[in-house]
């Protein structure tokens, strides 16, 4: 145990787990057993307490299910740090898009009622707002299992939250994207059905037709619906959140370590993001989910459950639900991030799981965690590989270069025991060899397989956890990928992506090579970036946009006379574009 961690423990002795000393001996080890994506025999480990110093989160609270029951409940560290109030297993959190599992179950309850149904239209139901009429929303309306689904084409990623005591907007000023909210308006984007959009935007809508069709605001109407039936005694969608519990509740902390203004945000888009709770109030959601799936449930029935747990493929995005995959091994669950709090609920239909909770911005200690859990109870699809030594046969023919999609490229090389891995020319990731020609990269999950096609011809495979394979020939030697023409200035290349936008192809669309040039920027691959931001003005030479991105690319590369022109170039097409201004600006261009 790690005393300065603060630890708190509530134990639970109602399963195999019979004794206090057997949990703790098991605790112990899972405290010490944080490992990265891929576990390698002999492999890197380390313990909880160094990895919360190593990311700076304040503070851990986790539950653990094993057989269906809730087997242990630990908190670990602060819940403050500026109180210094530590961590406790019922200290209130922000679940985040959690709320959308939540959620959706309540949406199931009143469809299983008669209440709402999954496949007819929206619009038909909703009373104090209606989506936006679409061409093509016309052509098919957006339903509930749409909203549900993230596949009803609507906007609006994720939602900001607002500080504590500013004005709150209504939820129809929040889809309207209307004073005080601080977010777009909710509308199409693209026609439903076309493919999977994350939408929190979505979840504000079936938030309000479960409130209209119950004519009960959605923090009574899910408190009656999902907590209280399943005994989440100190879970609740109000918001703010009742100052009785406010006072106990955890402070949050950005990514960059600075504290949340306030402490918290508030979140008045309840079923995407709004729910406080702790781990093992969201463990006993997960067990009812488990009890549904095989019929045991006296709040969902089975077909029900299995409609919400229904993997789709291939964005593996169920009703409410990701669908995860670990080596054939299915487990349902969803994450969340809100500012200042993050939280990871994963369980599977057999009665594993886990639900881990911190008060910062650090998703990856809680992935940790969650694979030390998995070791620790052996759960289904957790294996550990074992590195294997390379022929000089296979060192001598692997390497290579093999395109990814229709722009970049990959280049495999030697490296020491190993294959380097790079994308793009980025520096390399070290490829472990663990037989069969199968290869991983430890700290990133990734896992390819180097062989041969039907024809003989060598190619690399990407093998997804799911089984899926995604695979690409060996270019040949004086074969130049898109993306390395374009490193070369051959000027013929704007034609070919050019192609490639007219196919709907996205490596031929503006956001596309936009982001691309500012991964550049990010890595400090200024040259590198102006070429490709060069390549997305000429594509597009009537976005604004594209002349202040590449501005920004030749001023960061000290061509402040290119930046200045290409600055000038995008006021001409927006005279109002503000870092266009700015930059202007401070090269001293009032």
């Amino acid at each position: 145990m790690h005393r300065s961690l603060g630890l708190i423990a509530a134990l639970c002795t109602t399963s195999a787990w019979a004794d206090a000393s057997t949990i703790d001996a098991r605790l112990a080890r899972i405290e010490r057993d944080l490992r990265p994506p891929i576990s390698l025999e002999g492999g890197e480990r380390w313990t909880l307490a160094d990895r919360m110093t190593h990311y700076g989160v304040p503070g851990v609270s986790i539950a653990i299910i094993d057989d269906g029951r809730i087997v242990a409940t630990r908190a670990y560290g602060l819940a403050d740090r500026q109180t210094g109030a530590a961590m406790r297993t019922d200290t209130p959190m922000q679940a985040a898009s959690i709320s959308k599992a939540v959620s959706a179950f309540g949406a199931m309850r009143m469809v299983e009622r008669g209440q709402l149904r999954l496949d007819t239209p929206v619009n038909a139901t909703l009373k104090s707002w209606r989506i936006p009429e679409t061409d093509a929303t016309r052509a098919k309306p957006i339903t509930l299992a749409h909203l549900l689904s993230h596949t009803g084409g609507l906007g609006v990623h994720g939602f900001l939250g607002y500080e504590t005591g500013q004005p709150l907007p209504s939820i129809v000023q929040i889809l309207d994207g209307q004073a005080p909210a601080n977010s777009p308006a909710v509308r199409v984007e693209q026609a439903p059905e076309l493919g999977f959009r994350y939408s929190g935007g979505g979840y504000t809508i079936a938030q309000t037709l479960m409130s209209d069709v119950a004519g009960r605001a959605f923090p009574e109407l899910m408190r009656r619906e999902v907590l209280k039936p399943i005994g989440m005694r100190d879970s609740s969608f109000d918001y703010p959140l009742p100052a009785r519990r406010m006072k106990h509740a955890a402070a949050g902390v950005m990514p960059d370590g600075e504290e949340v203004v306030g402490k918290r945000k508030v979140h008045p888009e309840s079923a995407a993001a709004g729910l406080w709770t702790a781990p093992e109030d969201l463990a006993r959601f997960a067990i009812e989910v488990q009890k549904a799936v095989r019929g045991e449930s006296r709040l969902l029935g089975r077909d029900t459950a299995e409609r919400m747990l229904h993997d789709p493929g291939p964005d593996h995005y169920a009703l409410g639900f990701g669908i995860v995959h670990e080596n054939g091994a299915a487990y349902f669950g969803h994450d969340g991030w809100n500012e200042g709090f993050s939280s990871h609920l994963l369980a599977n239909r057999e009665g594993d799981g886990v639900v881990i909770m911190i008060n910062a911005n650090q998703p990856a200690l809680m992935q940790e965690l969650r694979r030390a859990v998995a070791f620790e109870f052996g759960w289904p699809g957790y294996r550990t590989e074992k590195r294997v030594s390379m022929t000089e046969a296979q060192r001598a023919d692997l390497p290579g270069r093999y395109p990814y999609n229709a722009e970049q490229y990959i280049v495999v090389k030697a490296a020491g025991e190993d294959l380097a891995f790079e994308y793009g020319g980025e520096e390399g990731l070290f490829l472990t060899p663990i037989g069969n020609g199968r290869f991983v990269a430890v700290g990133t999950g990734l896992t390819i397989e180097l062989g041969r096609d039907a024809d003989g011809a060598r190619q690399l495979s990407f093998v997804y956890p799911d089984g899926r394979r995604e695979s690409h020939a060996r270019l040949a030697d004086a074969a130049k990928a898109l993306r390395e023409r374009v490193y070369a200035n051959d000027a013929s290349v704007v034609d070919d992506y050019r192609k490639l936008e007219a196919s709907g192809d996205i490596v031929g669309s503006e956001a596309y090579l936009n982001t691309q040039g500012y991964r550049l920027i990010g890595q400090k691959r200024y040259p590198a970036a102006k070429q490709v931001l060069a390549l997305t003005a000429a594509l597009y030479p009537t976005s604004a946009n594209a002349w202040d991105s590449l501005g920004e690319a030749c001023l960061l590369d000290g061509d402040t006379e290119a930046a200045r022109t290409h600055y000038r170039k995008a006021l001409s097409l927006d005279p109002n574009l503000p870092s266009a201004k700015s930059a202007l600006e401070k090269l001293g261009e009032g």
